[in-house]
């Protein structure tokens, strides 16, 4: 069982679909939520997930500066939580920050909408995870 972290998404409408789509492989369970990073990253220092769902939104610096800290520790766990960044359409697509480039099973970019793709990395994520191949990037 993977166990899903989703962060920056307020409950509501979008955080029933994402939990949905989270939810409709068998492998995959949220074990929490938070809008806050500094919620997000509490929970994770206990929970410790395998996989981190989060929404980015630029509103400003100081937002910014607290989701590029989630990611960052998120990736220094052992073994390294693997990112989802969930963006929306007018984001660039470059990656958030150096180091944090999108990486097959480690972090993946996909856009807001799209829960197909989120899926797909939950899935590419979870087969990495599941051959206790180890990630290079977080090391």
């Amino acid at each position: 069982m993977m166990t899903v972290l989703v962060a920056g998404v307020a409950a509501g409408p979008e955080l029933e679909a994402l939990r949905a789509c989270v939810h409709s492989g068998p492998h995959f369970r949220i074990v929490a939520h938070a809008h806050d990073p500094d919620i997000a990253l509490a929970q994770a220092r206990v929970l410790l997930p395998d996989i981190a769902v989060i929404t980015l939104h630029r509103p400003d610096a100081q937002a910014e500066r607290e989701r590029l800290t989630l990611v960052r520790t998120l990736r220094s766990f052992d073994p390294p939580t693997g990112i989802i960044l969930r963006r929306d359409p007018h984001e660039p697509t470059e990656p958030i920050s150096p180091g944090l480039a999108p990486v097959q099973g480690a972090i993946h970019a996909v856009r807001r909408a799209d829960l197909d793709a989120l899926h797909h990395a939950l899935v590419a994520i979870g087969r990495r995870r599941a051959s206790c191949n180890i990630d290079p990037a977080a090391h």
